[in-house]
């Protein structure tokens, strides 16, 4: 579960949370309620699964990024303070296979006419995976960037009325953050090099708490519409902050310090449907909305005193929108399939390396199968792509101090990964 990946959706937000959900495209999973993954699509759902449940799946990322290095220099004491291209790379694919395994419980509580549901629920909500090694263009923006998140839900939900269900409760999640990046000898006499390179690593984790809930209203058979919400979570990173490899008269600037840093994660609000359209099909519709404007920056505080590191992020706030169905070909059968839109909160004038997405579109396919009496299996297919994106930013090192320098990184990313999932439910 500590394995990161490339997010294929806003920001850094992953969207592969169940393989189900990786068939529809998300479509619906506020609202449809199918198995325990309702745990977090929303936990209100849990009422309308009929027994106990439990399942386990997997997702796997085939990422892939390909940068064109557009203008990118350095100006520095080095080049006598004229901007100059400096040698790099593409950087390749920065992208490996990536794993994302969840698991999730639901079971009524077991008293006679009980209308009350407990679960649980293991997933990976938040993550970034990418090395482009230290020879690229983008190399003092970053070159390896990882950011794992392994968040655990205790929920419950209640039956108000027959057409009412109404669910909560607390997530318990794990972050761990390491970015790596090169800084330029900028007193090296024709501007920097791999050569001449220092290297920035930093590294922190925590543990915090937010929480989630949700309603199910089903205003007439065959209709069933779900709000959920997941509250913002705000992590104080504390680690280590640590710069090595700078010679010359910049050897004094390596060291390393314990830091601190805050990073603040988004609420979502999701609204989902679910529509019956005959015996066997049923449509299915979900918006979200992210609140990604307060990842406004990184602001790393060294704790032995010395400037604060500030990486901008300038995120704003980002939608997706999906639409999809599920037909059920036979008791022992279903397909479902949707598409899906969504905006980047990433903008042009701070878009990094790290994150070098545009708006993306998605589609996913997959089926139901039931093997045996209470045991059924769960495949997806999932592929994105993502517009284009622009990298164009501007960072100076050494400032205030007769080395300050510049570094100009400007590059231009395509972006898509394909995902297969696979799952395995139990009833009882």
């Amino acid at each position: 579960m500590l394995a990161a990946a490339e997010a294929q959706a806003s920001g850094f937000y992953l969207t592969e949370q169940s393989v189900g959900s990786v068939g529809r495209a998300t479509a619906g999973q506020a609202a449809i309620a199918a198995d325990a993954s309702t745990v977090v699509g929303n936990p209100a759902g849990m009422t309308e699964l009929g027994s106990a449940q439990v399942m386990a799946g997997v997702t796997v990322l085939l990422p892939k990024t390909s940068f064109r290095n557009r203008g990118s220099s350095a100006a520095t004491p080095g080049t006598g303070g004229a901007a100059l291209a400096y040698g790099g790379g593409s950087g390749g694919n920065p992208f490996g296979a990536e794993a994302l395994p969840n698991a999730y419980a639901a079971m009524p509580l077991p008293l006679p006419g009980s209308d009350l549901w407990l679960g649980i629920g293991v997933a990976a909500p938040f993550g970034l995976s990418l090395d482009y090694g230290s020879d690229w263009f983008g190399r003092y923006d970053s070159i390896e960037s990882s950011l794992s998140t392994v968040d655990v839900a205790i929920v419950a939900a209640y039956r108000v009325f027959d057409w009412l269900s109404v669910g909560g409760g607390l997530n318990v999640q794990s972050i761990d953050v390491r970015l790596t990046s090169a800084v330029p000898d900028t007193l090296a006499v024709g501007g920097p090099s791999m050569a001449s390179d220092g290297r920035s690593v930093l590294r922190g984790d925590d543990v915090s708490l937010g929480f989630n809930a949700g309603i199910l209203v089903e205003p007439v058979p065959g209709t069933r519409i779900g709000i959920h919400y997941r509250s913002a979570i705000t992590h104080t990173l504390k680690g280590r902050a640590s710069t090595s490899g700078l010679g010359g008269d910049l050897a004094a600037a390596n060291g390393s310090a314990d830091a601190k840093a805050d990073i603040r994660l988004p609420d979502i609000v999701s609204v989902g449907a679910a529509q019956a359209a005959g015996e066997r099909l049923t449509l299915l519709g979900e918006v979200q909305w992210f609140n990604w404007s307060r990842f406004g920056e990184v602001r790393v505080r060294p704790q032995g005193g010395g400037g604060e590191l500030v990486l901008p992020q300038d995120y704003s706030d980002a939608w997706a929108i999906a639409v999809g169905g599920e037909y059920r070909v036979s008791d022992d059968l279903g397909l479902r399939a949707g598409v899906r839109y969504e905006t980047t909160p990433t903008s042009d004038r701070f878009r990094s390396t790290g994150v070098p997405e545009g708006n993306n579109y998605s589609a996913g396919i997959g089926l139901s199968y039931r093997l045996l009496d209470g045991v059924a299996i769960d495949l997806a297919a999932f592929h994105t792509r993502a517009e284009a994106g622009n990298v164009s930013l501007s960072r100076t090192f050494f400032a205030g101090t007769p080395a300050a320098g510049t570094v100009a990184t400007k590059g231009r990313a395509r972006m898509h990964a394909t995902a297969g999932g696979l799952a395995v439910t139990s009833r009882f």
